[in-house]
C-alpha cells in the first residue's frame, strides 16, 4: 500500500507540473505565452494572465520526464 501511494503521488506531481498545450514560444516574446490571451503589458515583460510558468522564468522549458521520472 505504501508503494502504491508513493507512485500515485509521483504521478499526480508529474501531471500537475506539465505545461498546458496552449502556451507556446513565439518570436519576440520573452516568455511562453497563450496567443489567444489579451495582453496588458508589452510582450517583452511578463504578463501573469497570459504567460507561463507563473513565476516568469525566461525561455523556460520543463525537463523531459520519462518513465519513473528518470
Amino acid at each position: 500500500m505504501r508503494i502504491f501511494s508513493s507512485v500515485l503521488t509521483l504521478c499526480i506531481a508529474i501531471a500537475l507540473c506539465t505545461p498546458s498545450a496552449i502556451y507556446v514560444s513565439l518570436p519576440g516574446y520573452a516568455f511562453k505565452t497563450n496567443p489567444k490571451c489579451q495582453r496588458h503589458v508589452p510582450k517583452t515583460r511578463f504578463d501573469i494572465r497570459c504567460d507561463w510558468p507563473r513565476l516568469g522564468f525566461k525561455d523556460f522549458t520543463p525537463p523531459l520526464v520519462t518513465v519513473l521520472g528518470i
